[in-house]
C-alpha cells in the first residue's frame, strides 16, 4: 500500500479572550469522539471527526484499516472541535473503515467504514453532423447545447444555409429526436422597431418544453411552440453599453443566472431580470455552482493571456483569483493563463480552465495533476490538447473537458480519455460539451461549418 496523505481541516475554532486552562472532565464524564462520513471520489474520503468534552490540543491516533487487510495509522494534534479528515491515495470501489482514539483519555470513537466510488467507463460510441453552406460566405457555428435525455437534444448558434430562391438563410436553433436534427427558426419584435429572425444564439437554458430560454446578447424566452420568442430583457437596458448576455445557468432553487462581455451578470428572480456588481470588466464566458449563496464565474481576455474566477450570488460578486501569465514560482495566488470555463463536482470542488485546468479543493489551487502534461513546468498541453473551452458532467468520476484541436476527454475517477474522434493537433475543430448522464454531446465548428459529436455509452 502507498503512503497515504492525511490532512486535518478545522471547520470551527472557536476564539476567547480567556486564556484560562479549560477544566478537566470529572472522570465520570468521558470525551466523545465520533467519526461520520462527508463525502468521497474514487480515491478520496472526507471524514468529520466530532469532539465533546475533549481538552483541547488533543494527541489523537487515527487508524486507517485498508482492503488489503493491512493498516495505517496517523498521529496529530486537533485543535478544533469539530474537524474533516482528509485522505488520499485510496483504490476505487474498495471498503475502508477508520477509527480515532484519544491517548491520554484512553477512548475511541465509533468504526466508521465506506466505500470509495467506483471509475465509469470511457467506452462511449459517436456520431458526427455538419450544418451550414461555405458557399453563402458565412461561417457556421454552434455555441451552446442543452441535454434533456438521449432522444431531447437543443443546440444554438448559427446556421447559414441558402433557400429555394438561392438566398442566405440563417437558423439559431436546432433540435435532436432521437433519429435526426430539425433547424428551427425563431422570429423576435425589436424594441427599436421590426421582426427579425432570432439567431447567433450563444446560451441556452432548458427549463421545460414550454419554456426554454435564450442568451444572444439579450435574453429571450420561448414556450417551446410558437414561431416567436419574446425579448425578455435587453442588452440596451445594460449598464454597460459594450455589456451583453452570452450564457445562462440556473440554480437548484430555480434562479437564473446569465453572464456576459464587460463583466456582466444578470439574475432572474422569478418576475423580473437584475444587474450584479461583477467586481470585473473582463468578458464572462461560463457560470455555475453549488446553492444559490455559492456561485462561481469565470472571465477570460484571450489577447492579453488572462482571466478571472468570481465568487458571490445575486447580492454581488468578488475577484476569488486572478489568472495570467506567470512563473511557476507565483502559483497559486495566481493561476497561468487564460480562463474560459468553470464546473463544480459533487464534492465542491471547484474545476476552471483554459490554457491549464485548475482544481480547488481543500481551501487551495493546485494543477488538476490527472490531466497529461497539465502544468507549467512541461509543455502546457500541445501534444496532448487545445485549449479548453468547457467542463461538464455528472460527478468527479464521471466528467468531460473539451475545446479546441477535436479536444475532447472524459475523466472516469482516475483517468483520462479522449473520446469521439481521435486527438489532431491539425485540426480546426473547436468544441464545447455538455454531458447528462450517459449522452454527452459536444458542438462547435468545423472551419466554417458548425459540427456536432453525439455520444452514448
Amino acid at each position: 500500500m502507498k503512503s497515504i496523505p492525511f490532512i486535518v481541516i478545522a471547520l470551527f475554532v472557536f476564539i476567547s479572550c480567556d486564556s484560562a486552562t479549560p477544566p478537566i472532565p470529572p472522570d465520570e464524564t468521558k470525551p466523545l469522539l465520533t467519526l461520520s462520513f462527508d463525502k468521497k471520489s474514487c480515491t478520496e474520503l472526507w471524514i468529520k471527526l466530532t469532539t465533546k468534552d475533549l481538552t483541547l490540543p488533543a494527541q489523537l491516533t487515527f487508524k486507517q484499516y485498508n482492503p488489503a487487510g493491512d493498516s495505517v495509522t496517523h498521529t496529530f494534534s486537533l485543535g478544533a472541535n469539530d474537524s474533516l479528515v482528509y485522505i488520499d491515495s485510496l483504490f476505487p470501489n474498495k471498503n475502508y473503515s477508520f477509527q480515532v482514539s484519544s491517548i491520554s483519555d484512553q477512548v475511541s470513537s465509533n468504526k466508521l467504514t465506506t466505500t470509495t466510488l467506483d471509475t465509469t467507463s470511457h467506452n462511449f460510441s459517436y456520431q458526427t453532423f455538419e450544418f451550414g453552406e461555405p458557399l453563402t460566405g458565412n461561417s457556421s457555428r454552434l455555441y451552446d447545447v442543452a441535454i434533456i435525455n438521449e432522444n431531447n437534444i437543443w443546440a444554438v448558434g448559427e446556421i447559414y444555409v441558402n433557400d429555394s430562391l438561392g438566398q442566405t438563410d440563417v437558423y439559431g436553433l436546432i433540435h435532436w429526436d432521437g433519429n435526426t436534427w430539425q433547424k428551427i427558426k425563431l422570429w423576435y419584435s425589436s424594441p427599436l422597431g421590426g421582426t427579425f429572425v432570432l439567431s447567433n444564439i450563444r446560451g441556452i437554458l432548458y427549463r421545460n418544453q414550454n419554456e426554454i430560454w435564450f442568451a444572444a446578447g439579450s435574453i429571450f424566452k420561448w414556450d417551446g411552440i410558437s414561431t416567436n420568442a419574446q425579448l425578455v430583457y435587453s442588452r440596451l437596458n445594460l449598464p454597460d453599453p459594450n455589456g451583453s448576455i452570452e450564457k445562462l445557468w440556473e440554480t437548484e432553487n430555480g434562479t437564473l443566472y446569465g453572464v456576459g462581455n464587460s463583466g456582466t451578470i444578470m439574475y432572474y428572480n422569478v418576475t423580473s431580470w437584475s444587474s450584479v456588481t461583477s467586481g470585473t470588466t473582463l468578458p464572462l464566458t461560463d457560470i455555475y455552482g453549488n446553492t444559490d449563496n455559492e456561485v462561481y464565474a469565470v472571465g477570460i481576455n484571450v489577447p492579453e493571456v488572462k482571466g478571472v474566477v468570481l465568487k458571490g450570488n445575486s447580492g454581488g460578486f468578488s475577484v476569488m483569483i486572478n489568472s495570467e501569465i506567470i512563473s511557476e514560482n507565483e502559483l497559486f495566488n495566481k493561476l497561468f493563463g487564460s480562463l474560459d470555463a468553470i464546473w463544480l463536482d459533487e464534492n465542491n470542488t471547484i474545476y476552471t480552465a483554459g490554457n491549464l485546468m485548475f482544481q480547488y479543493k481543500n481551501n487551495k489551487w493546485d494543477y488538476v495533476r490527472s490531466l497529461p502534461e497539465n502544468f507549467i513546468g512541461g509543455n502546457p498541453g500541445t501534444y496532448y490538447r487545445g485549449f479548453i473551452s468547457s467542463i461538464r458532467g455528472n460527478g468527479s468520476n464521471d466528467f468531460v473537458i473539451a475545446g479546441d484541436r477535436n479536444t475532447l476527454k472524459h475523466f472516469n475517477g482516475i483517468s483520462w480519455q479522449q473520446i469521439g474522434l481521435p486527438y489532431n493537433p491539425q485540426s480546426q475543430i473547436s468544441l464545447i460539451a455538455k454531458q447528462k448522464g450517459n449522452t454527452v454531446v459536444a458542438v462547435g465548428s468545423n472551419g466554417s461549418k458548425a459540427f456536432i459529436i453525439l455520444l452514448n455509452r
